[in-house]
């Protein structure tokens, strides 16, 4: 085979590759030099805090670190207790779903809000975990995947897995109509979260998305003996630790702290930033 016929085979395996059925090119590099506009979807993860404190806040000051040159604009359209949907009986727990149908709810009108972005970051799981099995999550999910990739051409998909809880630090879990396969009463939340997170960590490798996992990293820094992540109970002030030793609930509250939400960011940050 002469050195132009190769360049032939090879500029033709090319195109079927990126072809492919189930492969997105959210992963590739993009060329974010001057900065860009990035869309927060998700739950309380991202809905956490006031102020200068919000993750949308601690995000811009990280990029503007990294590339002081560029202009980045951040619409955080996160909102507590949301699931993706569309909306399943009358689960407990949650707040509404980011569709009500198919063709209707928030997400339609947050896309018209919003005509334009070159990243699109999601945070699902909790509150989808709550409402239906990892497999229907994961339908939904790539549903909301690609129906981004058909409004945002080209945009930079970022999928972000659940929050970790030091077991150290975290009352057994109990939750009605459970919809995790295998979880047993009073197991940790971990366990009963991770099956949805396998899932994320899936669809990211098959669609080509970038991904986010949250909850390794806080596996991680929580290793290294950063265990203090989250908020305490209704919100309490951590100061009274001393007072509540042994006491789990006291640190059981899944949402994190301006700790936890710096090493959110953080992460978010590397996967939109990465370059392959």
């Amino acid at each position: 085979m002469t050195n132009s016929q190769k360049l032939l085979w090879a500029g033709i395996l090319g195109i079927i590759s990126a072809m492919a059925p189930g492969v997105a090119s959210s992963a590739m590099a993009k060329d974010f030099s001057e900065g860009g506009v990035i869309l927060l979807l998700g739950d309380s993860i991202l809905d956490c805090h006031e102020g200068e404190k919000r993750i949308e806040f601690v995000m811009q000051r990280m990029l503007q670190q990294a590339a002081p040159q560029a202009h980045w604009t951040i619409f955080n359209e996160a909102h507590g207790g949301e699931y993706i949907g569309p909306k399943v009986g009358n689960p407990a727990g949650v707040s509404q779903p980011l569709f009500e149908t198919e063709t209707t709810g928030r997400v339609f009108e947050i896309m018209g809000r919003h005509p334009h972005a070159d990243a699109v970051i999601i945070n699902y799981a909790a509150n989808d975990s709550k409402v239906y099995p990892p497999a229907a999550f994961r339908r939904r999910l790539e549903a909301l995947a690609r129906l981004i990739e058909e409004k945002y051409p080209g945009a930079v998909v970022v999928l972000s897995t659940s929050m970790y809880l030091d077991p150290q630090h975290a009352a057994p879990y109990h939750i009605e109509n459970p919809q995790s396969p295998g979880f047993m009463d009073g197991d940790m939340r971990n366990v009963y979260l991770e099956p949805y997170n396998r899932e994320i960590r899936e669809l990211t490798a098959r669609r080509g998305y970038r991904l986010a996992d949250t909850y390794r990293r806080l596996v991680a820094e929580t290793a290294r003996g950063n265990w203090d992540l989250r908020l305490r109970a209704d919100e309490g002030n951590p100061n009274d630790d001393p007072r509540h030793v042994g006491d789990m609930r006291w640190f059981d509250n899944i949402h994190p702290n301006d700790r936890g939400t710096q090493i959110i960011a953080k992460g978010l940050v590397e996967a939109l930033l990465k370059r392959s």
